[in-house]
């Protein structure tokens, strides 16, 4: 629930709507403490796109095609390789709110070799992961992509088999194994000092 924006609004519905216990003071309710700077905001992915090398494991032994929307994250991603194949993919998809996007990029091979994943924000490419794992081992990095909403994600990457590979990618909200983002809230609500009941119009628990 969120309060009301205009008119009179009394001291219980502050208390009611942050889950506060009687006795009640102002100095309870300053941001960051009961009162949360950042609320969960669920979103989704839109327009899977692209294409990838074959998949030589299917899901029952940890090989997973791209998909949207699926184990609770935005993109998911387990394409491996084998005897030589190279694991190659270019693929992106559309994010529905602005916000930081976190994602995960990892690199497994049985012998030795190196692999590259690029990352692309609306067109724009934001960085380019090297991983070089050592022997029978994977190698792997998280960062964030921020994105209006309406902009794109896009993947590209590639790498050598020897024996089994696999390149990884997942892509959620807030962390890459969730579904949602951290929106900012209560910005009218002081951290210290000053605090009236008109401070907390449009504020919000969750």
């Amino acid at each position: 629930m969120t309060l009301q924006s205009s008119g009179a609004i009394s001291f219980s519905q502050v208390a009611a709507e942050f889950g506060d216990a009687a006795p009640h003071s102002l100095s309870e309710f300053y941001k960051g403490g009961i009162v949360p700077t950042t609320v969960p905001d669920a979103v989704t992915a839109s327009n899977l796109g692209g294409s990838n090398s074959y998949n030589y494991r299917y899901p029952a032994i940890g090989g997973y095609d791209p998909q949207i929307n699926t184990f609770n994250r935005l993109y998911t991603q387990a394409l491996w390789g084998d005897n030589g194949s190279t694991i190659t993919m270019d693929r992106n998809f559309t994010v529905n709110k602005t916000g930081t996007y976190q994602y995960y990029v990892g690199y497994f091979i049985q012998g030795v070799g190196s692999a590259t994943v690029s990352m692309y924000a609306n067109g724009s490419l934001v960085r380019t992961h090297t991983l070089s794992p050592p022997f029978n081992a994977t190698d792997s990095d998280v960062d964030t992509l921020s994105l209006s909403a309406g902009q794109v994600i896009r993947m590209v990457g590639s790498g050598p088999s020897s024996g089994w590979a696999a390149i990884t990618v997942y892509v959620g909200g807030s962390t890459y194994n969730n579904a949602s983002i951290d929106l900012p809230v209560n910005t009218n609500v002081p951290t210290s000092g000053i605090i009236s009941l008109s401070n907390f119009y449009g504020a919000r628990s969750s």
